[in-house]
C-alpha cells in the first residue's frame, strides 16, 4: 500500500478503487490520517477512496455490500455516482451482478462510473472466448446502457504465473459529454494486475460552482502591507451615508469588503492541500521499484520454466529489498520529522498525528432519512438541520404563552445603556485569540486586532449604531455549521451523532462580547447559587464538590443522586422564555431592543464543499457564540429555582444536571424521585425541551444494598434503575465511593499520551529527555489530576498500585527503559516523584488554595506537619518537602530497582 500511495500522489489521483483491500482494524494503512475510506463490512473485498479532500463523498450504504461499494462525489463542475465491484473467480458471480444490477437502477438520473475485477471473460474486451460470466456481464451492461472505457489495445489487465486476461473492467453510463474520459492501464505496480486510471475531462460546457468559505492564512499575512490596503480604501467610507442608503447591514457590508480586499492584497488563501510525495520516498526508493517491477515483469512472460524458477527468485530478492528499504525509509524520515519539528514546536503536526488528532472530516451525509440512508448531501443535511434546530410553533402556544409572546414585543421603560467606549472595545477585542476560525465572511480575529485604529473606530461606531438602533446586522445572525461526530463509537447514521459547532462572523462575535459585557451585571446576581458551568471562578470540582457535599448534609436513610441529559439543551432554548428573563432582569432599554434583533430572522447553513443547506432558526442559542452559555444559564437557574422549592437540591454545570433525593424508605425515596422528575419534565415541557430518559443514571449513595440494586422510579413514562457508577462531568462516581472504575477510566484515557510518548522517543533517537517530558507534564499528567481533589479520598494500597502503575505505563517512553525495569527505578530515573504521592500533594495544595472546591481528605501525615506551619507558604512548602521525604522512604524501605 505505500507504494501504491506513492504512486496516486504523482499522478495527482482523486479516487481509488480498490479490490481486496488490505484492511486492519477498520483502516487501510499506508495512505495517510485523513484520506477517506468507504465500506461497509468489517472485511470488505471492495472499497473507495477518496484522495482528494475536495470532493463531497456521500456512501450509498443500502446499494454496497462486501463486494460492492457505492459512493456518490462531487466536486465544483461534476457529479456522479462511483461503484467498485469484485466478483470472486470461486464464487458464484450471480448475487453480484443482482446487487450491481439493483444499484445502478436505484442511481436513476446520475452519471454512474463502474470500475472493478470481475474476473469474466468475453471477446468484447479483448479475451480469446466468452465464457458464461463474460456474457452475462456484457448483456447485462448493454441491458443498463453502459459503454466499456477498456482499450483493447493496452493489453490484458492482468498477467499471472499462468498467463494474461482482461478481467478487469471500466463502465461509464451513457450520459457522460463527449471524450468525457481518458482511459489507459499500466503495470506500475507490484502487483499482477494492471493499474487502471481513467481521467474525467471537464466539460467545457458546464459551469464550475462552489459554495465554500474563502479562507485566509493570516499566520503569514504581510500586517504592514495590510493596513496600508485597509486604510485606503477607508477613505471613501462614511457611516452616515452608508446608514442611510442601505441601512446598518450595508454598512457592515462595506466594512467586511474593505477587510476582504486589503486581505487578498496581503494575505495567502488557504487552498485545498493536494496529495503531496510522500516525505519518505526518495530516488533510491523509486530506482528499487523499477528494479522490482523489470523483475515482476521478467517472470511473467518467461515460459520457459527453469529460465521462469530463475527470474521469480531474482523478483522475490528484490521485492524484499525494496519493502525493507521502504520500511526504514519511513522510519528515517518519521524521526527527523519528530526531532526537526517537534523540536521548534512540541504541538505541531507530528503531535497532532500521534494524537490522531488528524483525521478525515465528518460528514453528515450518512444520516438516515426516515429510517433510510440519505440519497443526497441535500436530503441528509435538510433531515439534520430540522432534527438540532427545531422550529418555534407559536401554534402550540398556551394563553400565558401569547401573552408573553405579546409582551416581550413591547419595548421595555427602563434608561439606555451609555455607548460602548474605546477601552471598553479593546478589552472585548483582548478577551479572543487570534486564529478564532472565521464565519461565513471568511474574516477572522487576526484580521480585525491588526486593522487600523481608523478600520477600528468605524467598527466601534458601528456597533453602538446598532445598540442605538436595536439592530443586530443580519450577515451576523447568519451561522456556518459544522457536523462533528461526538465519538467514534456514535452511529453515524442518527442527527443526534453530530454537533452542531455555529462558525459566527467574528465581528458579530466581538459585537456579542460587548453585549455580555453590559449584561453581566444583571445575569450573574439572577443565576441560581449551585450553576457552576461558564461562571467566572468556578469550576467542575465546585460542581462535584457541591453535590457529595449535599448528599453527604442529607439526614434520611436513603440518598440518591440522579443525573438527567436535557435534549438538545442549546439548540432549542425557547427566545421567548429567555428574552421574557430578560425582562424580568430590567435591563437597559436599548440592550433589550438589541437582544431582541438578536433573537430574530437567524439563519444556519450546513456547508459542503459544493453545496449547502440552509434554515431558518427560530429557537436556540448558537454553540460557538459569545452569548450562548450566559443565555442557556440564565434560563436553565429557574429549574434550579423551582426544585428548591419542592426541597430538592440540585446542582448545574451548564445543561449537567444533578439531583439529590432523599427519605426514610425505599418507597418515599422512590416516589420521591419519581415527583422530582416530574418537575424535571414540567420546566422542560415549558421550556420546550425534553428530557432523555434512556440517558437519565441515578445512584443511591446511602441505603440498605437491596435498595441500591433494585430501586427504581418514572422518566417520561419508563423506568429508570439505579446503577453502580455513574460519569458525572469527567469523574466515575461509584455509589460506595470506590475509586477503581474512575482509576480504570484514567487507563482508557492515558493511552493516548503513552502513545505519543513512544512515538516521539526511542532507545537511539528522538527528543530529548527534557523536551519529552513537556508531554508528560502537559498531557499525561494533567488528564490524572483533573478533578483530583474530589475523588483521591482514602485511596487503598490497590489503588496505590494501580495508579503508579499508570505512571510506569508512561515512564518507560520518557526513560528509553526496559519493559521490565523496576517502577521504582523509573521514577529515580526519571526524577518524577510516585504519582499517588503527586495525587496526596495536589489534594493538600487543593485544600491551602481552594478549601471550597476540596472533597477528598488530605494524608494524616502531610496534615499534621502542614498544621505545624503558620502561613500558607510555609504549608505549601511543606507539602512539596513532604513528597520528597515520602519517596524517600519508599526508596530506602525498597528492595527492587537497585543494581546486585
Amino acid at each position: 500500500m505505500d507504494e501504491l500511495a506513492q504512486i496516486m500522489s504523482e499522478k495527482g489521483a482523486s479516487v481509488l478503487l480498490l479490490q481486496e483491500p488490505s484492511v486492519k482494524a477498520g483502516h487501510v494503512y499506508g495512505l495517510g490520517p485523513a484520506t477517506r475510506c468507504f465500506w461497509v463490512t468489517e472485511h470488505p473485498r471492495s472499497a473507495v477512496i477518496l484522495l482528494d479532500s475536495g470532493l463531497d463523498a456521500l456512501l450509498l450504504a443500502e446499494l454496497s455490500g462486501e463486494d460492492l461499494v457505492a459512493v456518490k462525489i462531487r466536486n465544483a463542475w461534476m457529479e456522479c455516482v462511483v461503484l467498485s465491484v469484485y466478483m470472486s473467480p470461486n464464487e458464484n458471480h450471480e448475487s453480484v451482478l443482482r446487487r450491481l444490477d439493483f444499484a445502478v437502477g436505484q442511481i436513476g438520473d446520475t452519471r454512474v462510473l463502474v470500475g472493478g475485477d470481475f474476473n469474466a471473460w468475453a471477446c468484447l474486451w479483448g479475451s480469446g472466448r466468452d465464457s458464461a460470466r463474460g456474457s452475462e456481464v456484457a448483456l447485462w451492461a448493454a441491458s443498463r446502457g453502459l459503454s466499456l472505457l477498456n482499450r483493447v489495445e493496452c493489453g490484458p489487465t492482468f498477467i499471472g504465473g499462468r498467463g494474461s486476461s482482461y478481467i478487469d473492467l471500466t463502465w461509464a453510463s451513457a450520459d457522460w459529454w463527449t471524450n468525457a474520459f481518458k482511459w489507459c492501464m499500466d503495470f506500475e505496480t507490484s502487483s499482477d494486475h494492471g493499474l487502471i486510471t481513467v481521467q474525467i475531462v471537464r466539460d467545457p460546457d458546464t459551469p464550475e460552482e462552489s459554495t465554500s468559505t474563502c479562507r485566509f492564512n493570516t499566520r503569514k499575512g504581510n500586517w504592514k502591507v495590510y493596513r496600508a490596503e485597509v486604510n485606503n480604501l477607508l477613505v471613501d467610507y462614511t457611516l452616515e451615508h452608508s446608514v442611510v442608503e442601505g441601512g446598518l447591514s450595508a454598512t457592515v457590508g462595506e466594512l467586511e469588503r474593505v477587510l476582504g480586499q486589503a486581505a487578498f492584497s496581503a494575505i495567502p488563501v488557504r487552498k485545498n492541500a493536494r496529495r503531496r510525495s510522500a516525505p519518505w520516498w526518495t530516488p533510491e526508493l523509486a530506482a528499487l521499484r523499477q528494479d522490482m517491477i523489470q523483475g515482476l515483469r521478467k517472470k511473467q512472460h518467461c515460459m520457459d520454466l527453469p529460465r521462469r524458477q530463475h527470474f521469480e527468485q531474482q523478483y522475490s530478492i528484490a521485492r524484499k529489498l525494496f519493502k525493507t528499504e521502504v520500511r526504514r525509509s519511513k522510519r528515517r524520515s518519521w524521526r527527523t520529522l519528530v526531532t526537526e519539528r517537534l523540536s521548534q514546536d512540541p504541538w505541531s503536526l507530528p503531535y497532532r498525528v500521534l494524537s490522531k488528532k488528524i483525521g478525515p472530516d465528518g460528514t453528515v451525509g450518512s444520516i438516515r432519512v426516515n429510517g433510510v440512508p440519505a440519497q443526497t448531501w441535500e436530503d441528509a443535511g435538510r433531515a439534520y438541520l430540522s432534527e438540532v434546530f427545531p422550529k418555534d410553533a407559536p401554534e402550540n402556544d398556551s394563553a400565558e404563552d401569547s401573552r408573553r409572546r405579546n409582551q416581550v414585543e413591547r419595548p421595555l421603560d427602563t434608561p439606555d445603556s451609555p455607548p460602548w467606549t474605546r477601552t471598553e472595545f479593546k478589552a472585548a477585542t483582548g478577551s479572543f485569540g487570534r486564529y478564532k476560525a472565521p464565519g461565513l465572511d471568511g474574516i477572522d480575529m487576526a484580521m480585525i486586532k491588526e486593522s487600523t485604529e481608523e478600520f477600528q473606530d468605524a467598527l466601534l461606531l458601528v456597533y453602538n449604531r446598532a445598540l442605538e438602533l436595536g439592530e443586530f446586522p443580519a450577515q451576523w445572525k447568519a451561522a456556518s455549521i459544522k457536523a462533528l461526530l461526538k465519538s467514534p463509537d456514535r452511529d453515524p447514521g442518527l442527527s443526534s451523532s453530530y454537533r452542531p459547532i455555529s462558525l459566527l462572523a467574528v465581528d458579530g462575535k466581538l459585537l456579542e462580547r460587548l453585549m455580555l459585557n453590559k449584561l453581566e451585571p444583571y445575569l450573574v446576581p439572577a443565576l441560581h447559587p449551585n450553576q457552576y458551568g461558564c461562571v467566572k471562578g468556578r469550576t467542575t470540582e465546585d460542581a462535584i464538590t457541591t453535590l457529595m457535599t449535599m448528599v453527604k448534609g442529607r439526614r434520611e436513610k436513603q440518598v440518591m443522586v440522579i443525573f438527567y441529559d436535557i435534549e438538545g439543551a442549546f439548540n432549542a432554548v425557547w427566545w421567548l422564555l429567555v428574552l421574557s428573563r430578560l425582562r424580568d432582569l430590567m435591563i437597559p432599554s436599548n440592550l433589550y431592543r438589541l437582544m431582541v434583533s438578536y433573537f430574530s430572522k437567524r439563519r444556519a447553513d450546513l456547508l459542503f464543499r459544493h453545496g449547502k443547506v440552509s434554515t431558518e432558526v427560530s429557537r436556540g442559542c448558537p454553540q460557538g457564540s459569545v452569548l450562548g452559555a450566559a443565555i442557556w444559564n440564565l434560563v436553565f437557574s429557574q429549574l434550579l429555582c423551582d426544585l428548591g422549592v419542592e426541597d430538592f437540591s440540585g446542582v448545574a454545570y451548564v445543561d449537567d444536571l444533578a439531583v439529590v433525593v432523599s427519605a426514610d424508605t425505599a418507597e418515599g425515596l422512590s416516589a420521591n424521585a419519581t415527583r422530582c422528575s416530574g418537575i424535571v419534565e414540567d420546566w422542560c415541557r415549558r421550556a420546550r425541551l425534553g428530557v432523555a430518559a434512556a440517558k437519565t443514571q441515578a445512584l443511591v449513595m446511602k441505603g440498605k444494598k437491596n435498595v441500591r440494586d433494585s430501586l427504581t422510579f418514572a422518566v417520561g413514562g419508563e423506568l429508570i434503575q439505579a446503577g453502580l457508577t455513574a460519569k458525572y462531568l469527567g469523574v466515575i462516581i461509584h455509589r460506595n465511593k470506590s475509586l477503581e472504575p474512575h482509576v480504570n477510566l484514567l487507563q482508557t484515557k492515558i493511552c493516548r499520551a503513552v502513545g505519543l510518548m513512544r512515538g516521539v522517543r526511542g532507545s537511539s533517537w528522538g527528543l530529548q529527555f527534557s523536551e519529552a517530558a513537556r508531554y508528560y507534564k502537559g498531557v499525561f499528567l494533567p488528564t490524572i489530576l483533573y478533578a483530583a481533589a474530589t475523588w483521591w479520598a482514602k485511596p487503598s494500597k490497590r489503588v496505590r498500585d494501580k495508579v503508579q502503575s499508570l505512571q510506569r505505563a508512561a515512564l518507560i517512553p520518557l526513560t528509553k527503559a526496559y519493559r521490565t525495569s523496576a517502577t521504582a527505578a523509573l521514577q529515580v530515573i526519571a526524577g518524577i516523584e510516585p504519582l499517588d504521592l503527586v495525587l496526596d500533594g495536589r489534594v493538600a495544595v487543593s485544600q491551602l488554595n481552594w478549601p471550597q472546591r476540596t472533597l477528598a481528605e488530605v494524608h494524616p501525615q502531610l496534615q499534621a506537619k502542614m498544621n505545624a506551619e503558620d502561613n500558607k507558604a510555609a504549608k505549601l512548602r511543606e507539602v512539596r518537602s513532604w513528597v520528597r521525604e515520602e519517596w524517600q522512604s519508599r526508596w530506602d524501605g525498597g528492595t527492587t530497582g537497585r543494581l546486585a
